[in-house]
This record gives structure tokens, sequence and C-alpha cells, in this order.
């Protein structure tokens, strides 16, 4: 209810929450931490009903504004652009930096989201290679890219 502001959608996204956990009871892996499980149902969502709302948003005339102007208001401002590819510069050669295996673990579960059970079956590495290698990829990115924070 605090994050929708609507007790009529927090209604609903409570229902959708119980359908979704429902459905999980048929899942291959048991649910370790179902507490957990269940914010994190319950966030996503929040989040995917906000995304839903916003993606409907109308813009807000604005009167005695040339119609360019208010395309102009909504763009990034020019530093910013410039410091977000920067950025993205500083963390590819970050993962370039990596060793091999060490940048195919962290793309496989940082970028494509992949439970350690899932790299462990693509990769043949035991869940403990796999948590020093997340772990060094994780140290060496922060480290290549702690003036970017």
């Amino acid at each position: 209810m605090r994050k929708l502001g609507n007790p009529d959608e927090a209604k609903d996204i409570v229902q959708d929450a119980f359908v979704r956990i429902a459905g999980a009871k048929d899942r291959q892996e048991p649910i370790s931490d179902p507490p957990a499980f269940l914010r994190t149902v319950v966030l996503n969502l929040i989040r995917d009903h906000q995304r839903r709302r916003n993606a409907g948003h109308i813009v807000e005339l604005k009167s005695g504004l040339d119609p360019l102007e208010w395309t102009a208001e909504d763009r990034p401002l020019a530093d910013n652009v410039i410091y977000h590819r920067q950025r993205l510069q500083a963390f590819e050669q970050a993962l370039s930096s990596l060793p091999t295996r060490s940048r195919e673990v962290f793309i496989l579960r940082k970028l494509h989201g992949k439970t350690h059970d899932e790299i462990a079956a693509a990769t043949g590495l035991s869940k403990a290679a796999i948590e020093k290698h997340l772990y060094r990829a994780m140290t060496t990115c922060r480290d290549l890219m702690k003036h970017y924070d």
C-alpha cells in the first residue's frame, strides 16, 4: 500500500502474488526462503504495475512553450550522457581485463540472471569455484570503477 498509494491496487498485487506463489509449488527446486521469495514476488509485481501505469503517461501540455522546447526539457544533460558513456566504457574495460572464466561466470550471473546451479551445469564448475570467480570479478570491477561511484 505504501509503495502504490492505492488500496485497491495493493489488493490486486496481493492477489497476483498469491496466484504466482500457488504456481511456484510446481517448481523443480524447492524455495529455500519462502518469506524472501514472497517479498521478491510482491516487489516485482509492484514494479511491473508501476511500469505499466507510467507507460500510459501522456505529456502534459505546457502553455506558452514551443513544442520543441518540451522535448529539450526531457533530454538528459550532455555532461550526464558523457559521464555514463565513460562509465560504460570503463565497465567494458573492467570486464575485458578479467580472466576468461571469471568473465564468463560474471556475465552469466549478473547480466543473464542465471542461478549458480545453471552456471554449474553450463560450465562444469563447482559452486565454490563459481563463488570464487564471482568474487574475483566483482572486486576487480569495483576497484577499476571506484572513481565512478
